[in-house]
């Protein structure tokens, strides 16, 4: 048997054989490199494939071949192997361009020619990777992968909205990790819904929090089509329903009609603040007089943030009304009817961790910017707020390693009460405590000292600041079990004892803080501390739910504590054998108890399709044009008549 077969010598040289068919009005004109050549070579071979003959070998070529040092652009000399294609995915999946990735590579094997494909090679491999993430349907495809996250972590929960079309609308999700956090440090949340870079135009609405170390910590996530109450009432109360119905005590927020009603619809025992950047930001063009009259500005932001009674934010506000002329200003009407959720003169009882802005949620907004851009997918942007979220742990870990494996340096050796406040704070905790301890022995003096009917002692204090204007604050203390109180409520808004009560107990010589002034939130073993100091008698507990959803997470916690410990886990499957079988009798005899209260944490939509591609107003998705690339309209002569 004869094999018959033909090469064409012009395949090494990057020559199409075949003719063009170009349309020049629809197509754009790429390089032609079809010019008919006729050489080539054809040959037989026999059965086994050993012996070879050759029938036809046409040598001449109508065009210049390939020199050695341009080998490397024709097409088949170029391909990506599995290293550099890895380098690449992983590049440019944390944010990296990648024409910056291909510059590295070039790099590093010392020029263009030595890597082995073109730039043109890696963007198209790029474009590859990113359309086999969403190959069944980018929102079939975020679906695929949150029900496999659900698999992997049996805390992980998640629910999807369409419409009447089953067009994914909106998305929620959050994992174990996020539980845990939220019921240690969900005291006080930022949700903010300022980025939407997505071909989609979804508002990515993260929930934020902050640990016991002052870093962001990721607390559920979001992503929504429209920016109205009935959105933000389902965010929210999938959010509600997913943490067991425990709200947050403070949820900060930027100036959005929508969401203020939503939050005051679901959010009822949670006070609602507004983000004061944003209100700082708009004052100037809001009310001109800010920009040339100083005083006015001063009396504006002392009303912000600087007034320690409502008295004085009065005071502060008619001084700045009256001064300016401004009793007509629109803005500042408005802005005064809602002074309760941006002046911190009238929050002094609920903690917000001193907390004023939103703009910790928008440091996750700059980092997912570097992640993705107008044309990303819902999957693009999910993995990128999901690898935010994991570099956050990380650094959370770090802090955590060197809290355990670490001592502060104590800028007062001597001083026993900073000595033992440094073993329970963590790093960041305790030098804010030791800044308030340093404020109050320098700046603040006391000034009188009497005696209350109740054998409390009432402290008068004041401090001058550099325009030499005196501030009274009033602490009573108790010489017994060292309870004390404080005029500026500092305690009850940042959770950490204000310089002024520091200030008394140096002067008492205090050297123990009483358990009730350390919030564990605040220590080294935060989350051990949450979970440990929790009992069934609590009022957390009334509902199912929420003990249900308490136990998952104790249970979760426990669990990673002691996996990498053979003794530790065979006590725990030993106790935990003995609590279900005693579970067992008790059910027995309670009829009153209800089986199977375990929800789906998702019901399924089924196939679920791509929400439509919208295009953010004002930008366009097209590569912006230089000056010399865009259109010059001349200007026509105006004809004169005389």
């Amino acid at each position: 048997m004869i094999i018959k077969g033909r090469g064409y010598c012009c395949s090494k040289s990057g020559v199409k054989v075949s003719k063009p068919t170009i349309d020049d009005q629809k197509r754009y004109r790429k390089l032609d490199t079809r010019t008919g050549c006729l050489a080539c070579i054809y040959f037989n071979a026999d059965k086994e494939g050993k012996n070879w003959e050759v029938t036809k070998f046409v040598e001449e070529h109508n065009h210049p071949l390939a020199s050695e040092n341009d080998k490397h652009l024709l097409r088949s000399q170029r391909s990506i192997s599995n290293a550099q294609a890895s380098l690449l995915k992983n590049m440019t999946g944390v944010g990296i361009r990648t024409t910056d990735a291909y510059n590295f590579l070039v790099d590093e094997v010392g020029g263009v020619e030595n890597v082995g494909f073109s730039k043109t090679d890696a963007y198209n491999f790029v474009q590859r990777e990113r359309k086999a993430l969403i190959d069944s349907g980018d929102a079939m495809s975020l679906s695929n992968i949150l029900r496999e996250r659900q698999s992997e972590d049996n805390m992980f929960s998640y629910d999807i909205q369409t419409d009447e079309m089953n067009r994914l609308i909106s998305f929620f999700w959050i994992d174990g990790r996020s539980k845990i956090d939220y019921d240690c440090f969900g005291a006080v949340i930022i949700f903010d819904t300022t980025y939407r870079l997505n071909k989609y135009n979804l508002a990515c609405a993260p929930f934020i929090a902050v640990n016991h170390h002052m870093q962001n910590v990721f607390v559920g996530g979001a992503f929504i089509a429209t920016e109205t109450i009935e959105s933000f009432c389902w965010v929210f109360e999938t959010f509600l329903r997913f943490v067991g119905g425990k709200q947050p005590i403070t949820i900060f927020t930027d100036q959005d009609q929508a969401m203020a009603v939503s939050i005051e619809r679901v959010f009822s025992n949670t006070r609602h603040r507004l983000c004061q950047w944003h209100i700082s930001k708009k004052a100037p063009s809001k009310v001109p007089a800010f920009n040339h009259d100083r005083c006015i500005r001063s009396l504006f932001y002392n009303c912000m943030s600087k007034c320690d009674s409502e008295v004085e934010f009065e005071n502060s506000w008619s001084d700045m009304i009256r001064r300016g002329n401004l009793g007509e200003n629109r803005w500042l009407q408005d802005l005064f009817k809602v002074r309760m959720k941006w002046s911190t003169a009238f929050n002094k009882e609920r903690l917000d961790l001193g907390i004023l802005s939103t703009q910790r949620s928008e440091s996750a907004n700059n980092v997912l910017h570097g992640c993705s851009k107008a044309t990303s997918s819902l999957v693009e942007c999910y993995l990128g707020l999901d690898k935010l979220t994991s570099s956050w742990r990380r650094s959370e870990h770090e802090e955590d390693f060197r809290c355990k494996h670490g001592s502060v340096t104590l800028k007062y050796s001597d001083c026993l009460l900073l000595k033992k406040v440094s073993k329970i704070y963590t790093r960041k905790c305790y030098s804010l405590f030791e800044q308030s301890f340093m404020d109050g022995a320098v700046g603040v003096c006391i000034v009188e000292e009497s005696r209350l009917t109740d054998e409390r002692i009432l402290y008068v204090l004041q401090h001058s600041d550099i325009a030499n204007n005196v501030k009274q604050w009033f602490v009573s203390f108790h010489p017994t079990n060292y309870d004390v109180d404080c005029s500026c409520r500092g305690f009850q808004t940042r959770g950490i004892l204000c310089k002024h009560i520091l200030r008394v107990y140096n002067h008492k010589n205090v050297t123990q803080l009483p358990e009730k002034y350390i919030l564990r939130r605040f220590t080294v073993s935060a989350k051990k501390d949450v979970y440990r100091f929790k009992t069934a008698s609590q009022d957390d507990f009334d509902s199912n739910l929420v003990f249900r959803s308490h136990m998952m997470r104790f249970t979760y916690d426990l669990t990673r504590r002691v996996e990498d410990c053979k003794i530790a886990r065979e006590y725990v499957l030993s106790a935990m054998n003995d609590i279900a079988k005693k579970s067992d009798e008790i059910l027995e005899h309670d009829e009153k108890v209800k089986n199977g209260l375990f929800p789906d944490n998702q019901t399924d939509k089924g196939n679920v399709r791509d929400p439509p591609a919208m295009r953010r107003k004002g930008r366009s998705n097209n590569r912006p044009k230089s000056h010399w690339e865009k259109p010059t309209q001349r200007k026509s002569k105006k004809l004169v008549f005389k």
